[in-house]
């Protein structure tokens, strides 16, 4: 990698964004993958700037060489499908070709060494129907049976791995083996959607016959049969109150890290804490009427408003496309549940539920960013306005830069991650201005005066991106993840500015276009 300078452009709005900008911006999303297998990175850190993985953890903690090694060559799901989305709607003939791989491998189900990156039973220990263990399948041939992808994949398909911050090979106590290797099996419902998003705007793309007004596609396309196999496991992980769980049983969750993202037990501690359930005993368990211990039940018992908003979005494109009623009916549930977690006090939607003591209780500790925008985006102003009263969308979006604005003398830079004033996440603030567009939009006419105050909030924040775009060589430039290194009270870390970042380059790369990839263009 060519060394990295930082470019600060001090006046750039989306408006006057230029064509050079944008391809240099195309160019690193092309290039900034694995030539093995085509799939694109989530990051990138310079080479003059190897030194950022010491902040990563310590150097013999389990979850510092996890997060080093998906720094260096993870692929997030997520960020894979707004790489295709991008590739798709802004690229060439050639991008479209390469947008492909994704859901080429998912729907294989491996990639590389990773034999199966497909999560069910009986060969893995997931169970998605607790009166069915087999009704979503492990098994690779059972298509249009298999469980969700693992929400994050080494993109070069290697198992074995070494310690970016040393290059060590193996560690005592190491999950499954002392060995070094990829360990991040979680099948979050989250990312699928966006798996789903990604593979319909392909699938819009290539088979939408504008003159006909209709899609004109061969029998059992890829991108299809795998967008509805996917969404036949959510349904079946959407809950009575109409959430989708946020992952099937036998997901391994963290219960060992503390609000400010540090370990709270010592190595010899953790060891106890290691995944030690084979599928056959958690269905034994199951069966016997005995949930799981809480570090792998406790995704099942949780929904997430952000995962499930994206499901609102995945389903609304897959009834538009099949005219399924099952779809629409998946849709009509989650509109349940988002109404229930309206919190009118604060006016805005919580970050989720926890079923504790027999049902189902918000999750009002933590103020969710994204979940706002989204709300927004996918739901849209005019019916938020429906269903929560006049002024509605505009409460939200007060809250939300009252709760995590980052201002400087009173202007708005940009959106941290939950409540706080301190941290810009890009990719959180780039998609955020695209709900600011609906915003706009829904009051143009009949509070022109607000609409001033809108443009400013988003052209504030557009401009002071800026700081943290990068020129990676003549050709090429992307986006940082974020503004600082810090713990995120979702589960993971924001990162140091010189850690570029897929997701914030594709978000910035849709905005500056008015892509809005929750929604199929007409």
């Amino acid at each position: 990698m060519r060394n990295f300078y930082l470019a600060v452009i001090l006046v750039f709005l989306a408006s006057t964004s230029s064509q050079a900008s944008d391809s240099r911006l195309l160019n690193w999303i092309r290039e900034n993958r694995s030539f093995k297998t085509q799939m694109p990175f989530s990051f990138q850190i310079p080479n003059d700037r190897q030194d950022l993985y010491k902040e990563m953890g310590q150097v013999d903690h389990v979850e510092g060489i996890i997060e080093r090694h998906i720094v260096r060559e993870g692929i997030v799901i997520y960020d894979a499908a707004l790489w295709q989305i991008v590739l798709t709607r802004l690229g060439q003939k050639t991008d479209l070709k390469l947008a492909e791989t994704p859901t080429k491998i998912y729907w294989d189900g491996h990639l590389g060494d990773l034999s199966n990156v497909r999560a069910g039973y009986p060969d893995q220990p997931y169970i998605y129907d607790m009166a069915d263990p087999m009704r979503v399948s492990s098994h690779l041939s059972q298509k249009g049976q298999r469980g969700f992808i693992f929400r994050i994949l080494n993109a070069n398909g290697r198992y074995q791995a070494s310690d970016p911050l040393d290059e060590k090979t193996h560690l005592d106590g190491f999950p499954n083996g002392d060995q070094l290797h990829w360990e991040d099996w979680k099948p979050i419902a989250g990312e699928n959607a966006w798996v789903v998003i990604g593979a319909l705007h392909l699938y819009h793309q290539k088979y939408f016959n504008l003159n006909r007004g209709e899609y004109v596609a061969p029998r059992n396309t890829i991108e299809l049969k795998l967008a509805e196999e996917l969404a036949r496991a959510a349904m079946i992980l959407q809950a009575e109150n109409g959430g989708i769980r946020m992952a099937p049983l036998g997901t391994f969750y963290n219960p060992y890290v503390d609000e400010n993202g540090q370990l709270t037990i010592t190595h010899e501690e953790r060891l106890t804490l290691l995944p030690d359930l084979s599928g056959s005993k958690i269905v034994e368990l199951v069966l016997g009427k005995q949930p799981p211990p809480e570090k792998y039940s406790w995704h099942y018992y949780e929904i997430s408003t952000e995962n499930t908003l994206s499901w609102h979005a995945a389903f609304r494109m897959l009834y538009r496309i099949t005219r399924k009623i099952e779809y629409q009916q998946a849709m009509e549930r989650i509109e349940g549940y988002l109404r229930d977690v309206w919190n009118e006090k604060e006016n805005v939607l919580d970050q989720g539920m926890h079923f504790t003591d027999g049902k189902w209780q918000p999750n009002q500790k933590y103020f969710a960013t994204d979940v706002q925008y989204l709300a927004l985006m996918v739901i849209g102003p005019s019916r938020l306005e429906r269903w929560f009263g006049g002024g509605a969308p505009l409460k939200i979006w007060q809250a939300t830069k009252k709760k995590s604005g980052v201002f400087e003398r009173g202007i708005l830079l940009g959106l941290g991650y939950t409540q706080e004033h301190d941290r810009i996440s890009l990719e959180w603030t780039a998609a955020s201005l695209l709900a600011l567009d609906m915003l706009r939009d829904h009051y143009r006419t009949s509070q022109p005066q607000l609409v001033k105050e809108i443009h400013k909030d988003r052209d504030s924040m557009r401009q002071a991106m800026e700081k943290y775009r990068y020129q990676v060589d003549e050709d090429e430039s992307a986006y940082s993840y974020s503004s600082r290194r810090g713990w995120i009270p979702f589960g993971w870390f924001s990162h140091d500015p010189e850690v570029l970042s897929l997701a914030s380059t594709c978000w910035v790369l849709l905005v500056d276009e008015g892509v809005n990839p929750l929604v199929l263009e007409k």
